[in-house]
């Protein structure tokens, strides 16, 4: 395959040409103990979703260092990682090496060839779509329905630009295109944005069936499944589908994930730490003010520790960014 800067695995690639490097592109932190706790709080959205039990083959879209592959990989019977970029998927394969089920292997484009038809019980894509031209983010989603068994569950999620502060995250994006030189092409790996419509335009083409959407937050998170026979051939609606018109399986687990979605769904609290967190990484507010404004909290909520550790360890690995005390 080319390695042609333009393209998504030469980009992957040069970003993770170290496990710091790569640890940098997966969360922004290059903190191992930051990548843990972003590991951990992902990984238990996923298995909420999935409602993963020991004897699950799961697969990973993206697995990068092996962030959520560490925290699940011992928990399932297999977890097979898959990642654009060989470096990678070497260094998620080291990372879940002392689980005797868990591998992870690199793709050569966006075909899932290590795995066979009809071969996983789950899966999911974590903060990955999100760097994919929407045709490349649809092969996907075929290629899921080709390697889920009938019944199978797929977690992904995406930035919601229908949200006002995943608006604001597409608003950074324009602006940063405005100041670019025009004869440079885009960078392939830039976030680009979705609308719950187009998700369920997407997973209904691919030929499965939406159980679960959340779109409170800055993120579409959404559980698709593969039926148990192939769905009717019709132009895919964007208008969410009533629970009666879905089949047996896919209403039992529409119930489950709903009565779930607390669990899965980020929560206001998040969705404010993010939005504050914008403020700095984008509008220039000192890393300080906002620390201190957190630590300040009188009822603190369980996101802050996390948004804590996350900021702080931007700060240390971008010190030029910032004098070492607010002005």
């Amino acid at each position: 395959m080319s390695t042609s800067p333009d393209t998504y695995k030469a980009a992957w690639n040069a970003r993770s040409s170290s496990l710091a490097a790569a640890m940098l592109a997966v969360d922004g932190s290059a903190s191992e103990e930051v990548l843990a706790l972003t590991g951990a709080y992902t990984a238990r959205q996923v298995h909420a979703a999935l409602d993963l039990a020991p004897a699950d083959r799961v697969f990973e879209i993206g697995c990068g260092v092996g962030r959520i592959g560490a925290q699940l990989a011992g928990h399932v019977a297999e977890w097979h990682g898959l990642d654009i970029a060989e470096n990678m998927a070497a260094l998620a394969h080291a990372r879940v090496a002392a689980h005797p089920g868990a591998r992870a292997s690199a793709l050569a484009g966006p075909r899932l060839s290590p795995l066979a038809d009809a071969s996983m019980d789950k899966g999911y894509c974590v903060a990955v779509f999100i760097h994919m031209d929407k045709e490349d983010m649809n092969l996907y989603l075929r290629e899921v329905a080709r390697v889920l068994r009938p019944g199978g569950l797929f977690y992904f999620d995406h930035w919601n630009l229908a949200h006002p502060v995943g608006w604001q995250r597409f608003t950074y994006e324009v602006d940063e295109v405005g100041r670019s030189d025009p004869a440079q092409r885009k960078d392939v790996a830039r976030n680009q944005f979705c609308t719950p419509e187009e998700v369920r335009l997407y997973v209904r083409a691919a030929g499965l069936e939406l159980v679960f959407e959340h779109t409170d937050s800055p993120w579409i998170q959404a559980v698709a499944r593969k039926p148990e026979h192939p769905l009717p051939r019709a132009a895919p609606s964007p208008v969410p589908i009533e629970p009666a018109a879905l089949s047996a399986g896919a209403a039992v687990e529409a119930a489950r994930l709903a009565a779930a979605r607390a669990e899965i769904g980020f929560t206001p609290a998040w969705t404010r730490c993010f939005a504050q967190s914008c403020e700095v990484l984008i509008g220039g507010r000192h890393p300080t003010l906002l620390l201190d404004e957190w630590r300040r909290e009188a009822e603190p909520v369980p996101e802050i520790p996390l948004f804590i550790a996350w900021l702080e360890a931007v700060w240390r690995h971008n010190p030029h960014l910032w004098p070492p005390a607010a002005a």
